[in-house]
């Protein structure tokens, strides 16, 4: 897109002429070539006239500016002497959606919420600077995850959550491959590893649930009294899980195992968990971990998927169920080898 294509940089330089005390009632003549200067491209005499109208009346910028024409100085100015639009005040739509979107910026990474912050702020930096170079082939390219299904919710549950509205949905279990009509009080919006769930207090299970999204068809707001958590326990609910789903009858322990040296540098620089500490290391590089968790379908699958590079050795259970999987691994083997 050419810069032309982006009126908002030329409001601003508007913006600037009409403000700077040291060159009061700028002409339109003088306008366009400041914003020629500046963006260093050809801009018409009919472009800065329609800029000029849209500061002024254009209801989807907000600006109302007081933008006059003087004949007597052939020139424009404001006619409210300290006005700026950098100095235009958010309606209040507009404040409450900022707050949403900084919400959902600040949970898109786990914990590391300034760092992450300031880290997407950089990416679209990134973008914007690439898009006004002069490189015709692409330079930079951040990490995108793919779109999963279910995402096409996301702002609806996120809504509902944030105007404390009961949701029904069809829900679909993999698990039992079928479909039930689910009535939800949403509560928030948990990411994990790029797929996104909601908790929320469930009237058909009388607790509260996680859902994932990628399960959830046709949602609907419902009128009804929202039920309202227990700030307390849903803001500490995914402090002692890695994951989202913990297993049933599993309290809060400590779970150790050993690794091979390579898995133990990659640990130490990325820590499953808070909790995660190294208690020995051998002189061969092998080390062992405990982390302090409520064990989840997420940290057994953790476990399997580096079950080359670690024993698990407490507690027991987690030994046997790693087992269990691998027999299951066996024998689907054999099944498709057939």
């Amino acid at each position: 897109m050419s810069l032309s294509k982006i009126p908002y940089l030329r409001y601003n330089i508007i913006d600037a002429c009409l403000t700077n005390k040291m060159h009061p009632f700028p002409s339109l003549e003088f306008l366009r070539m400041e914003c020629e200067r500046k963006l260093d491209i050809i801009i018409s005499e009919s472009s800065i006239l329609k800029d000029i109208n849209a500061m002024k009346t254009d209801d989807r910028l907000g600006f109302d500016a007081p933008i006059k024409y003087s004949k007597s100085y052939n020139g424009y100015y404001y006619s409210e002497p300290d006005f700026s639009i950098k100095k235009v005040a958010l309606k209040e739509s507009e404040i409450e959606a900022l707050k949403l979107a900084v919400d959902v910026l600040s949970n898109f990474s786990g914990t590391r919420v300034s760092e992450n912050f300031n880290l997407a702020i950089e990416k679209v930096l990134a973008s914007v600077h690439e898009q006004f170079t002069e490189n015709k082939r692409k330079i930079i390219q951040t990490d995108t995850a793919p779109n999963h299904k279910g995402f096409e919710n996301f702002e609806f549950l996120l809504n509902a959550a944030n105007t404390k509205t009961p949701v029904n949905f069809i829900h679909y279990s993999y698990k039992k491959r079928i479909f039930n009509s689910i009535i939800v009080h949403p509560y928030l919006l948990k990411e994990f590893q790029n797929n996104w769930y909601l908790l929320g207090f469930s009237e058909n299970h009388k607790e509260q649930r996680i859902f994932g999204l990628d399960k959830i068809y046709e949602p609907l707001l419902l009128k009804r009294t929202f039920i309202t958590p227990d700030l307390e326990l849903l803001n500490h609910y995914f402090e002692n899980i890695y994951g989202v789903y913990p297993i049933e009858n599993q309290s809060l322990q400590k779970i150790e195992f050993i690794v091979n040296p390579f898995l133990s540098d990659y640990l130490n620089a990325h820590p499953i968990h808070n909790s995660q500490q190294r208690i020995k290391q051998t002189s061969y590089g092998h080390a062992v971990f405990t982390l302090d968790l409520i064990p989840s379908r997420e940290l057994i699958n953790f476990f399997l998927s580096y079950s080359n590079q670690l024993v698990v050795k407490n507690p027991s259970w987690i030994q046997q169920e790693i087992s269990k999987h691998h027999k299951i691994a066996l024998q689907y083997e054999q099944i498709y080898k057939g």
